[in-house]
């Protein structure tokens, strides 16, 4: 099959096929157009060498009918299947993104490894599809990292679910096929025994060696060596190629890759379980991670230390007790824990703390002497005097006040007045409507204090605003691009007059090299179509054309044709 001779054809006059995603032994992949229901598809064509077998056809039919029956977030949803021309094909959800194989090649190429909550991440997806499939008595038997899509929400998709079953009883040599799964092909598949779930846990489990690696544990020159270290080969140890691999998750590696199966765990739910367990320590992990790193503030200028006397330092003084020591975590207020304490700084007392030393009182009598009762009557006549004094001091005060205070009332309530004046002419100043303040202000009558003088004319001035820009009623606007932590191109953006949405009015984000009128249907593309969540992250770096320097987005509607000048471009960030 030719695949340059597909592209722009049409499939039972229905699936107008646009551009080739990718090939391998047993079929190729193409991204199609379904006027009926306005939506962009993938369409799976079998190789004509296949097509040609009755007895596969008959199965195809079968088994495709209940593979599209399969209702799972994590599976590729197959809307129909059928023959044209001799060809056999399968309609399927376009995800976009791209597979596992690419991001594990990105990462490989800049020297790099999946972070381990990914990897668990990703496996915890595929394995909650492949529960949903076994349960209802469906095997995969291929999984591999390019089955499986890693959408624009960085979920994990299973693709091609139930093409190996189909081919099972083939008498066709598919060298292509057996060479792109002989590394996670399972030993008993190798003995040619029957695959069950079991088989689809070690190519999973292989899948996970290969994220947290770089590499599968297998690789050869040639395919039956792979397939001989698969059923004799001890799995090599993963720990000195990725150090920091949790510990616990080196023994489930070895279970799910046991050469017996039966020595595997029996269902992906328990695998799924096992991996939870370890992605629950590493998120608490995390959590205290954050929690134990302290919180430092800025430091102020160095005050001149002051001796100040306060009960704890006082005690500190006068006994010999334990020094300050540094508070306890478990008694300091919830927020302040992870504060980073000045230990010259203490104002507590830890420890015991020391009594005051009691002094003996001696020379203490109640005998009264003739001295003293002299003495008390002497201090008793002189604060009487006192007394009247003081009291005669706050009569003629009270008066005196009194006559001041009637004398500025009238005073004090034009000085009011005239404040009042003043704040509202103030405020005229940021009113909308500026105007010039010109009035003087007079009293009617003097003031006790210096009379109010304008030293100037205060002239407001028009301060010009920037018109805001208007927009057509639809609009998508990129207001920043950046890089993610994975070399993602994160966009932010926003848009005007509605919100993004799939199936409906949705965004079509391109690169300038293509043209705006082929970024939507019926143009040549590409373009990656998107309905949220905020910001875009679809693109990578290195899906990057060489001379393209924008990323550009627009409004498209929903049968995927876009609006003309609905958008803009922003340049592109140098890595």
């Amino acid at each position: 099959m030719n695949p340059p001779t597909w592209i722009g054809q049409t499939l039972s006059g229905r699936y107008k096929i646009e551009a080739l995603l990718g090939q391998g032994g047993m079929s190729a992949v193409y991204k199609a157009y379904d006027p009926n229901l306005k939506r962009v598809v993938a369409v799976k064509l079998v190789h004509s060498h296949l097509s040609s077998d009755q007895e596969f056809v008959k199965r195809f039919e079968e088994e495709a009918s209940v593979v599209a029956s399969l209702r799972h977030p994590n599976i590729v949803q197959v809307y129909d299947f059928n023959t044209d021309q001799g060809i056999n094909y399968m309609i399927m959800e376009f995800v976009p993104g791209e597979t596992l194989q690419e991001r594990l090649k990105r990462l490989n190429e800049s020297n790099r490894r999946m972070s381990l909550e990914e990897a668990l991440k990703i496996t915890i997806n595929i394995c909650d599809a492949l529960s949903y499939a076994h349960k209802r008595g469906m095997v995969h038997r291929d999984i591999k990292p390019a089955n499986i899509m890693l959408d624009v929400n960085n979920q994990a998709i299973l693709m091609d679910f139930g093409i190996v079953k189909i081919l099972g009883g083939s008498s066709h040599t598919v060298t292509g096929a057996v060479m792109g799964t002989a590394r996670y092909m399972p030993p008993e598949v190798v003995r040619s025994e029957p695959a069950d779930q079991r088989s689809d846990i070690y190519a999973l489990g292989i899948t996970l060696y290969e994220m947290l690696s770089g590499k599968p544990p297998f690789e050869a020159n040639s395919v039956m060596t792979v397939m001989m270290m698969h059923l004799n080969d001890p799995v090599p140890d993963i720990r000195p190629l990725r150090t920091d691999l949790d510990p616990q998750l080196v023994p489930v590696l070895m279970k799910v890759l046991a050469k017996d199966r039966n020595q595997r765990y029996s269902s992906t739910d328990e695998f799924s379980a096992a991996l939870k367990r370890i992605q629950h320590g590493l998120e608490n992990n995390i959590g205290i991670a954050h929690e134990n790193q302290p919180t430092v503030f800025p430091a102020s200028k160095p005050v001149p230390s002051q001796p100040v006397t306060t009960p704890e330092n006082r005690v500190s003084q006068i006994g010999q007790g334990n020094p300050p020591s540094r508070p306890n975590p478990g008694s300091v207020p919830m927020g302040y824990q992870n504060t980073v304490y000045d230990s010259s700084i203490r104002t507590s007392v830890s420890g015991s703390n020391p009594a005051l030393p009691v002094h003996p009182v001696s020379n203490l009598t109640s005998e009264p002497q003739k001295q003293k009762s002299k003495r008390w009557m002497w201090i008793v006549g002189i604060g009487g005097a006192a007394f009247l004094l003081l009291v005669g001091v706050i009569v003629i005060g009270g008066i005196l006040l009194s006559q001041m205070r009637d004398r500025r009332t009238a005073d004090v309530k034009e000085t009011e007045s005239v404040a009042l004046v003043m704040q509202t002419e103030s405020a005229n100043i940021f009113s909308d409507n500026l105007v010039e303040t010109t009035n003087t202000i007079a009293p009617t009558r003097n003031l006790p204090t210096a009379t109010f003088q304008p030293s100037a004319t205060f002239v407001a001035t028009k301060v010009p605003t920037t018109p805001t820009p208007t927009y057509p009623p639809l609009y998508v606007k990129i207001n920043e691009i950046t890089f993610t932590s994975s070399n993602q191109y994160s966009v932010a953006y926003e848009t005007f007059g509605y919100t993004e949405v799939l199936p409906g009015q949705h965004i079509h984000f391109f690169f300038d090299t293509v043209k705006p009128e082929n970024a939507g249907m019926p143009g040549t593309g590409p373009w990656i179509l998107y309905g949220g969540p905020r910001p875009f992250t679809g693109y990578s770096v290195y899906q990057k054309p060489r001379d393209a320097t924008q990323m550009c987005a627009l409004v498209a509607n929903a049968n995927h044709s876009i609006i003309l000048e609905s958008g803009n471009c922003v340049d592109l960030p140098v890595n």
